[in-house]
């Protein structure tokens, strides 16, 4: 029979397994984004670029099996974790892994579940690499700006426009919630008006796949359900504190609710468990 003593050596020995992994993590992103910001002659898609590269070689499935298996062991960094993790609106499990100034995210969809995200654009480019399953996504853009060439995420050929799909959406602004004088400012949309938008592409990313987007390209994730999948994202530190967002309902949620400990170590036991079974 396991002693006292030996369980929590066992549990401290996970908790350090897992902070150093989250340690050389950081280590990695934050060096990453310092090289970036130092060097005048890179483009932000030469940053995103590398980052996506980075996620492949530090974030593929087994070391994020392995993160995750230690921090369900580890009762302090649950806590921590849950504090800034939560069901998005958007259909997916959203889990704060690292956040210093930029955030690494994992994102699950399980299966028996679909969604369908809103349109929006985002206050910061990121990189993601696709750890389960297949990511199914749309890119959209205005449809008066017939411009495509300038999009770097959308491959050719593109639809022509007898071919292309439309769209008639509300559009907001949304900003974040931020610190203004030290003062809390909680999230908030403001309704712009109608815009017209156009599908350029429909998109399938297969676990093992990495790829970018930059802050204005509006896109949106669709779930059919059928099947687990997630995803480890890093974004770049914030840029702005606005994006667009056209929401498919009258009332986004611009306030989840945080997991608790419990709560994210059920969430992850699922996905780790349901991951053996489709791997």
């Amino acid at each position: 029979m396991m002693t006292l003593i030996t369980l929590v050596a066992n549990q401290s020995l996970a908790c350090l397994s897992a902070n150093t992994q989250l340690t050389d993590l950081h280590k990695c992103l934050n060096q990453h984004f310092a090289i970036y910001q130092n060097d005048e002659m890179s483009t932000n898609n030469d940053m995103l670029a590398q980052l996506a590269h980075l996620l492949s070689q530090h974030c593929h499935l087994v070391n994020m099996t392995a993160l995750l298996s230690s921090i369900i062991q580890s009762p302090t960094l649950l806590k921590q974790i849950a504090a800034r993790s939560y069901w998005h609106g958007n259909g997916f499990l959203k889990v704060v892994l690292l956040d210093q100034g930029y955030k690494l995210r994992l994102h699950i969809w399980f299966a028996g579940t679909s969604c369908e995200e809103n349109i929006h654009s985002h206050r910061w480019g990121f990189a993601s690499y696709v750890l389960t399953g297949a990511l199914k996504s749309e890119l959209w853009a205005d449809a008066a700006n017939d411009d495509l060439a300038a999009l770097p995420c959308v491959s050719k050929p593109y639809p022509t426009p007898s071919q292309t799909p439309t769209l008639m959406s509300d559009e907001y602004l949304y900003t974040a919630k931020h610190k203004n004088d030290q003062n809390n400012v909680a999230a908030r949309k403001q309704y712009i008006g109608t815009a017209h938008l156009k599908k350029l592409q429909n998109v399938t990313q297969v676990a093992g796949a990495n790829y970018v987007m930059t802050p204005d390209q509006l896109h949106r994730i669709n779930h059919p359900g059928e099947e687990l999948v997630a995803t480890i994202i890093c974004t770049a530190p914030t840029q702005v504190l606005t994006n667009r967002l056209f929401p498919t309902t009258a009332d986004p949620k611009l306030h989840p609710t945080n997991l608790s400990s419990d709560e994210l170590k059920h969430a992850l036991t699922c996905y780790l468990n349901q991951q053996r079974l489709v791997a």
